[in-house]
């Protein structure tokens, strides 16, 4: 068992880009938000944020295997090119948008950075980040934006260690319940949607057929899944919100911004907790939004049938014109650290589709004996369902109906 699981560790992979992509600025906002509010109440949203996350990546890895094809082609082969166009419509718009906020929050660290607020810092980073999908490179830069954001998850790590977590408080929030006011049904889509999101859903259905697995390691995608966005993902997004509601709640600090954000940090830190936090803030929104716009291209490409292949003409088109929609993001109205919640929550309403055709698509009487299992079921099952009423209930507070 050990020989096995040492084997693993070495050839994981694919769903750690996911989970790095999961750990992005989005959901460090949102469950900052949601501790500062409202204390310990969302911790359990917190926690099933981990595990329906991990249930969502595993069924995805199951298609990229099983299929042998990313989610696109695998829906038109199944069901038909209909659905195939409405799943990439879905997809597609919810990854754009979130390409949109995640330039904006780019650009809104980096006027906070260096003083200079102007949107137009969204023009160079487009440029930037076309140039970077288009031909390639970047690697280190990608690789210091990983050791920024692994600094910032060690500074709430130890602030965790210092902080008075009350145990009471952290039981009772994990006992499902809602607090009544509106802002609770926009949290609660948030902090699911940084984890179960049709984004990197779709897109782990593409890295794991990139690495050539077959169904052979389907148990090595179980291990992937689980230590990374089980594991990884669940430790980043617990420690944050459990340093927001200990440090920031019993205040009454009102996280509407980061520099309010960063207070979080300031028992540990103290007046260098600003500058580490909004560096690990632009290093886990550069590192994110390069994948997003990669996401984009790899659906558009799938139902087109054209080659997802930097050097394809059609492949350059995609990305100049995902970056140069993205550049309108920093003109949006707002601070930028209250939409990144709302980008989440936007997103979240798109995932139940892609969420039920992978369930149909694991449980066809073709797929022999790889079909799920009924405990695979009843947690992809708990997942459509959970994210179907946070989505629900979300519109329905936008609208006034709650």
């Amino acid at each position: 068992m050990i020989a096995k699981w040492s084997s693993y560790a070495r050839r994981m992979g694919p769903a750690w880009i996911i989970s790095a992509v999961a750990c992005g600025p989005a959901t460090l906002a949102s469950v900052s938000i949601a501790g500062a509010t409202y204390g310990y109440q969302l911790l359990w949203v917190v926690v099933l944020s981990a595990v329906f996350g991990a249930t969502a990546q595993y069924l995805a890895a199951r298609i990229g295997i099983i299929e042998g094809r990313g989610i696109i082609a695998a829906t038109e082969a199944r069901l038909g090119r209909g659905w195939a166009w409405l799943l990439t419509i879905d997809a597609a718009l919810a990854t754009y948008l979130a390409a949109i906020f995640l330039m904006n929050a780019l650009v809104g660290v980096t006027s906070l950075i260096t003083g200079l607020d102007t949107p137009w810092w969204g023009v160079g980073y487009a440029a930037l980040i076309g140039l970077g999908l288009s031909r390639g490179g970047y690697r280190w830069l990608e690789m210091a934006c990983k050791v920024f954001v692994g600094l910032v998850v060690a500074c709430f790590l130890i602030t965790l260690t210092q902080a008075k977590v009350s145990l009471e408080g952290a039981i009772q929030g994990l006992l499902p319940g809602l607090p009544p006011d509106v802002d609770a049904a926009l949290m609660m889509a948030a902090i699911l949607g940084g984890a179960v999101h049709v984004t990197i859903i779709g897109m782990h259905t593409y890295n794991t057929n990139a690495r050539g697995w077959g169904r052979s390691e389907l148990g090595l995608a179980r291990f992937d899944t689980v230590s990374s966005m089980g594991l990884a993902f669940g430790v980043y997004s617990l420690a944050i919100f459990l340093v927001a509601a200990s440090v920031l709640h019993p205040h009454q600090v009102a996280v509407q911004s980061a520099s309010q954000a960063a207070l979080s940090l300031g028992p540990l830190l103290g007046r260098a907790a600003m500058a580490v936090f909004l560096a690990g803030l632009w290093a886990a929104t550069f590192s994110t939004i390069l994948p997003t716009f990669l996401a984009g291209i790899y659906f558009i490409c799938d139902l087109m049938h054209w080659p997802a292949q930097r050097g394809d003409r059609r492949f350059t088109a995609l990305a100049l014109a995902g970056v140069g929609l993205s550049a309108l993001g920093p003109f949006l109205k707002g601070g930028f650290f209250l939409l990144l919640p709302v980008m989440l929550a936007v997103g979240l309403c798109g995932t139940p589709l892609i969420i039920a055709i992978i369930l149909y698509l694991l449980n066809r009487r073709e797929t022999g004996r790889d079909r799920n299992s009924p405990a695979l079921n009843l947690m992809g099952g708990l997942a459509l369902a959970i994210t179907t009423f946070a989505a629900v209930r979300f519109l329905l507070s936008q609208a006034g109906l709650l």
